[in-house]
């Protein structure tokens, strides 16, 4: 047998006793949870928990190699049972951490005792420089087989296909959204679990969604989204009545800073962006309606709104400051409780929104119907 061969037949030996032993593990941590009552995935958490201490769902998620979803539901089992606790982050009132109750430790030690004893046995035969060997290996086996689960359950492109795209975060340090030409309904938000850079859902026709160095693109077909109207014989008709049930929801991982820009126009816009750190929003071409809840901004923080646009309502957080720069004309105009009637242009300022750091700075031209900026 030559030298070649006989590594080969080495290496074949060690991925078969690595598969028998990731098999026993298995079937011992099944074993473990069935003493408790629980699923082996539940067991997998609680000892994952144990080793990493406590963690948010999307960290969960990705130590388990489950989705958000999946892991949401396995912790909602496992509080139910009285195996862990949400706790709120001291720091961040928006994070929310799960923990082990108090006495789980000493219940999983127990039923590990017998198996942890034997495997010291075969762990003393190595002397340290093999130990140290053994434990490199082991943590770059793990390191790999957690990067397999987690592409073994990712959704795969013929789902993509069917209108659900996600894409993993990566190195991204920073995020992009951009529609590159219009869109229907649609719902933005940002969530701190999500373990992916962005997750979308779309009903209708189905865009082309790209990543690109945290620059995430969604295009659609050149339809008309917008509510325009148009004179068919004779009669005043809408041009586009079988797409105004059209949309989608995206959700973007709120763990990275987001610029969001629409080009095209939107028909009708709803986007809770409060979760996310928001570093600009503009919009191009237009809409029929569109409502956003802002975060706390970081810094000036700019909003633009150009091509005309029917209704628009922006929230921010009470105490921020935001000035309001309007042109084009607007028919009603509300800012803080304060109305303004039929005005061609007009600049409001809240209170020290000079001095302030942080704020928002409102340009809305091209004409509006009704612009609503309030705080919460």
């Amino acid at each position: 047998m030559s030298i070649d061969a006989s590594r080969q037949a080495l290496i074949a030996a060690v991925l078969s006793a690595i598969r028998k032993e990731s098999s026993q593990a298995t079937l011992f941590s099944q074993a473990v949870a069935e003493r408790l009552g629980l699923a082996g995935t539940d067991v997998e958490c609680l000892e994952v928990l144990q080793l990493e201490g406590r963690l948010t769902v999307g960290r969960l998620a990705e130590l388990t190699g489950l989705t958000t979803g999946s892991a949401t539901r396995m912790v909602d089992r496992l509080e139910q049972a009285d195996y862990v606790k949400r706790v709120p982050d001291p720091v961040d009132r928006r994070r929310v951490f799960v923990e082990p109750v108090a006495g789980i430790d000493a219940k999983l030690g127990a039923l590990h005792a017998s198996i942890s004893s034997a495997e010291v046995e075969v762990i003393e035969r190595y002397d340290q420089g093999q130990l140290q060997l053994l434990v490199d290996f082991l943590r770059r086996s793990s390191e790999v087989a957690l990067a397999e689960t987690t592409k073994m359950r990712a959704p795969s492109e013929e789902a993509n296909a069917g209108g659900s795209y996600s894409a993993p975060v990566g190195g991204v340090t920073s995020g992009r959204l951009v529609f590159l030409s219009g869109a229907p309904r649609m719902t933005v938000r940002g969530d701190a679990t999500l373990t992916e850079l962005y997750r979308a859902n779309f009903a209708g026709p189905v865009p082309r969604m790209r990543v690109r160095g945290g620059v995430v693109t969604v295009a659609y077909p050149h339809f008309a989204w917008l509510d325009w109207r148009t004179k068919v014989a004779g009669q005043t008709t809408s041009a586009s009545p079988h797409w105004r049930k059209d949309g989608g929801e995206i959700v973007l991982n709120a763990n990275v800073p987001w610029s969001i820009e629409l080009r095209g126009g939107v028909s009708q816009w709803s986007a809770d962006l409060r979760a996310l750190r928001l570093e600009s929003f503009e919009l191009r071409g237009g809409a029929t309606k569109m409502e956003l809840l802002l975060p706390r901004p970081t810094g000036v923080v700019p909003i633009s709104i150009t091509g005309g646009i029917s209704r628009i309502s922006l929230e921010r957080p009470l105490g921020v400051s935001c000035g309001l720069e309007l042109h084009g004309g607007v028919s009603d105009v509300s800012v803080d409780g304060q109305r303004y009637k039929g005005t061609g242009r007009l600049s409001i300022q809240s209170p020290d929104a000079s001095d302030a750091p942080d704020r928002y700075v409102i340009e809305v031209s091209g004409g509006a119907t009704k612009v609503l900026v309030s705080a919460r």
